[in-house]
């Protein structure tokens, strides 16, 4: 892609970096399926030891025994509803699978997660991860945001002010959105404001098997 400028000037936007947004069907019916569960699931979650955050419920490490919620029917038909989604973003036929588990995130107020990526086993390989809001107001609550991955070589060059658009990306999501990106980019979950109403997502991370 290039834009150009009066005269002879010409900017060439190179190694874009992308990020897909799409809409899952029937989310208030999977609301209704899981959001209970989780609820239920909150007294013995935690975050993981080696989390910045202290204050996030999350099933990352696996859900509580006896009170799993995305298992069973309930993982074919989240399944289901991913491979659906997903498949519209794509050009080409895919084949697919989630590498280890769905997971679900669940923030209340002041609720946060630090900058991170997806890619921490070198020896698992990812190509995908995605991020679901089941449960999202945009009123009170805030996307996750994506960092520049050459931020830190942008600090030892110059930027035009035209052509600069900052360090972070905030996509504008609403309940239902589906996220998708590559797994190495690094993204962030800001504090969430004083609320009643949970921010639950759902993430998972894939590997493509086919690609056309």
């Amino acid at each position: 892609l290039f834009v150009a400028f009066e005269g002879m000037a010409l900017a060439y936007n190179i190694f874009p970096v992308t990020i897909y947004k799409t809409r899952i069907k029937d989310n208030d019916f999977l609301k209704e399926k899981i959001v209970s569960g989780v609820e239920a699931a909150l007294p013995e979650l935690d975050s993981p030891e080696d989390w910045a955050t202290d204050n996030l419920k999350t099933s990352f490490e696996g859900e509580p025994k006896g009170k799993e919620v995305l298992v069973g029917k309930n993982n074919v038909l989240l399944k289901k509803y991913y491979s659906d989604a997903i498949s519209e973003i794509f050009d080409r036929e895919i084949t697919w699978e989630i590498a280890d588990d769905i997971w679900y995130n669940y923030y209340e107020r002041g609720s946060y997660q630090e900058l991170h990526e997806h890619i921490a086993d070198p020896f698992q390989k990812i190509h995908f991860s995605c991020i679901h809001y089941l449960s999202y107001d945009r009123e009170v609550h805030t996307p996750a945001e994506f960092q520049d991955p050459i931020s830190a070589i942008r600090a030892h060059s110059f930027s035009l002010d035209k052509d600069f658009v900052g360090d972070f990306f905030v996509p504008q999501v609403e309940e239902g959105d589906l996220i998708m990106f590559p797994s190495y980019l690094q993204h962030r979950v800001l504090p969430q404001k004083l609320s009643d109403i949970p921010r639950i997502t759902l993430s998972f991370n894939f590997r493509l098997l086919r690609y056309g």
